[in-house]
C-alpha cells in the first residue's frame, strides 16, 4: 500500500493507482541446489505397515518416471537418508570382500590348508538363502538392515563348519581315522553342539523378531536375517560340509594319483 511506482516521465505514483493487487499462494523461500531450484519432498513411513525402502521403489518405478514425463527438464534425486543409506551400502560391500578375504585367511592358517577355508565358507550363500526366505515367512522386505544382517551372519555360519572340519581333520591326525570313518564320527559327534548352538542363537533373537515396536522396527529385519540365515545353513551344513569335505579329499587324491581304501570298492564281475 506504501508502495510507489516510477512511471517514464520520471514521477513517482502511488502502486494502487496504477495497478490492481491481488493476494495470492506463494513460495516463502526459494531453495536451490547447484544453482537449480530444488523442492524437498519430506515424509515418515510407518514401518508396522510399509518399509521406506519400499515406497521408494515403487515411487521410483511407477510415479516419478510419469511426473518427469509431463514435466520434461524435471529431475528427481534421493536425499537425506535414503541418499545417505546408498552411500552407506556402497561402502559396506566394498568392505564386506576385504572381510572375506581375512575370514580365508584367518582359516586357512588353524586349518594349514588352501582349499578347506573354501569348504567351511561354502555355508555362507546358504545363510543368505535362509535369510531371504526368513523375510518371505515372517513377512518383510528386504531392507538396508536387511542387508546389514546378511553380512554379520557371514561371519556366524563359519562356526558350526569350522567346528565340524576341525573335528574331521583331528580325528584324522590324533586318532589315525580313515576319511569315512572321520567323517562319520564328526557328524555325530558335533551334531548336538552345532544344533543346540544354532537353537539358542535362535531363540535369543526370537523376541525381537516378533515385536511390533516402534522404536525396534528397523532392528527386525536385521534380526530376521540372522536369527533364520543361521537355523538354515546349520541344517545344510550337517549335510553339505561333509559332503564337500570327502569330495575335496577325492579330488586331492586323485591328483595325488592315490584311492582311499576306507570306502567300499565294488567290482564288476562280483554282486554286493
Amino acid at each position: 500500500e506504501s508502495m510507489t511506482i516510477r512511471l517514464p516521465d520520471g514521477t513517482e505514483v502511488p502502486a494502487l493507482s496504477v495497478a490492481e493487487l491481488t493476494p495470492t499462494i506463494g513460495n516463502s523461500t526459494i531453495n536451490r541446489t547447484d544453482g537449480q531450484r530444488s523442492i524437498n519432498v519430506v515424509a515418515s513411513a510407518n514401518r508396522n505397515v510399509v518399509a521406506p525402502e519400499t515406497i521408494l521403489v515403487e515411487l521410483f518405478r511407477e510415479h516419478v518416471p510419469q511426473l518427469m514425463e509431463d514435466f520434461p527438464g524435471v529431475s528427481v534425486e534421493q536425499a537425506g537418508e535414503a541418499a545417505e543409506r546408498a552411500k552407506a551400502l556402497s561402502g559396506v560391500l566394498s568392505s564386506s570382500l576385504i572381510a572375506l578375504m581375512v575370514i580365508y585367511t584367518l582359516l586357512a592358517v588353524p586349518l594349514k590348508s588352501y582349499l578347506q577355508p573354501l569348504v567351511v565358507m561354502a555355508s555362507i550363500p546358504f545363510g543368505f538363502i535362509g535369510a531371504i526366505l526368513g523375510h518371505q515367512i515372517m513377512g518383510y522386505d528386504l531392507v538396508f538392515f536387511s542387508l546389514l544382517g546378511m553380512i554379520a551372519l557371514a561371519g556366524v555360519v563359519i562356526n558350526s563348519s569350522l567346528v565340524l572340519v576341525d573335528f574331521i581333520n583331528r580325528n584324522r591326525r590324533l586318532h589315525s581315522m580313515g576319511l569315512r570313518e572321520a567323517v562319520i564320527d564328526s557328524g555325530m559327534s558335533r551334531f548336538r553342539p552345532i544344533f543346540l548352538t544354532s537353537v539358542t542363537t535362535f531363540m535369543g533373537l526370537m523376541p525381537l523378531m516378533v515385536t511390533r515396536d516402534f522404536d525396534t522396527a528397523p532392528f527386525v529385519p536385521l534380526a530376521v536375517s540372522l536369527g533364520f540365515g543361521v537355523v538354515f545353513a546349520t541344517a545344510i551344513t550337517l549335510i553339505l560340509i561333509p559332503a564337500l569335505y570327502v569330495i575335496l579329499e577325492d579330488f586331492l587324491s586323485l591328483l595325488r594319483g592315490e584311492v582311499e581304501t576306507d570306502f567300499p570298492v565294488v567290482e564288476a564281475d562280483k554282486p554286493l
